[in-house]
């Protein structure tokens, strides 16, 4: 079933005591998010930890693909990333952009908690600057927005753990409860409360099918331009015959309804495709060195373990 453009968006207004707009920022001084870590001692990532575990892999790029299309799916991200983003200007900006929020988000993970900090404060500052309208209607926008941070966080989140479950090893309800808990720091980071963000496996999963069944997403044919963009790949030559499996992911986890609005083609073939691809990767990755299916920030991190 297509939706159109004219569906009636959910109501993002700011939440809070900040009633400026664009709203100002409302990121956690760092006196603050250091007492909210002793006080709440499971939120710490380190050795062992479900967070240190998944967004340590390099296997997990796999899952952007799909937390980016679900994210702009919605009209006010899409709206945000189609005005103000340059990542689709030309190849170097595509790899730029994508090389700084890998940066952002193992800062967040794998840093001390000044370093976990500043990497919010630093994504916090690119918000600041992403704001507009949405058409038709003229519903603005801001990338602070309480109700955006949660949906892109939640729609990264949930990717993160599909494709490990599928490349790397099936998670216990366990590790994603806590992992879901432990990325749920990144709300005061950003400038939402603490616990706005779900909490829990079970209210990711009921957060994310609320939202499908909303009718607030919506794509369009902007959407599918910038839609298209993101699933060709890295825009290195080298690579190029690879771009094709790069969507593959991207298609097969996206949840059928969202693959329907983009008009993906989806296959048995497809699926086999994607299954035995999972298969082989988590039957080599025990042997292959660390430095291929580890990020080198996880593999310091892990190795100057308490002395960060």
């Amino acid at each position: 079933m297509r939706q159109s453009e004219e569906n009636t968006l959910t109501d993002i207004s700011p939440i809070g005591s900040d009633t400026s707009w664009p709203p100002s920022s409302q990121v956690t001084d760092f006196a603050v998010f250091e007492a909210m870590l002793r006080e709440h001692p499971e939120l710490a990532n380190g050795p062992g930890s479900p967070a240190w575990r998944i967004n340590g892999e390099m296997a997990m790029v796999l899952g952007w693909g799909r937390a980016i299309l679900m994210q702009i799916a919605h009209p006010a991200v899409g709206e945000g990333v189609a005005a103000h983003s340059h990542f689709a200007t030309s190849a170097g900006a595509k790899i730029q952009r994508f090389q700084q929020t890998l940066n952002r988000m193992l800062e967040m993970t794998f840093g001390t908690p000044q370093q976990a900090w500043q990497a919010g404060h630093k994504i916090d500052a690119i918000h600041g600057r992403v704001n507009g309208e949405v058409s038709p209607g003229h519903q603005p926008y801001s990338a602070r927005q309480p109700e955006l941070l949660k949906w892109v966080s939640a729609t990264f989140t949930d990717s993160m753990l599909r494709v490990y479950d599928l490349f790397v090893e099936p998670l216990s309800l366990a590790d994603k409860d806590l992992y879901v808990r432990q990325t749920s720091i990144a709300a005061p980071l950003l400038g939402a409360p603490l616990n706005y963000f779900p909490g829990s496996y079970a209210e990711l999963q009921d957060y994310i099918n609320g939202m499908l069944k909303s009718g607030t997403l919506v794509v369009g044919p902007q959407t599918r331009e910038v839609a298209d963009y993101v699933i060709t790949g890295l825009p290195i030559p080298a690579l190029a015959p690879l771009n094709w499996y790069g969507r593959l992911p991207v298609k097969g986890l996206l949840p059928v309804s969202l693959r329907e609005l983009y008009g993906f083609k989806w296959s048995s073939l497809d699926a086999s495709l994607l299954k035995s691809s999972a298969w082989t990767y988590r039957k080599i990755r025990p042997t292959l060195p660390l430095r291929l299916r580890r990020w080198p920030i996880a593999i310091e991190a892990e190795r100057n373990w308490p002395h960060l």
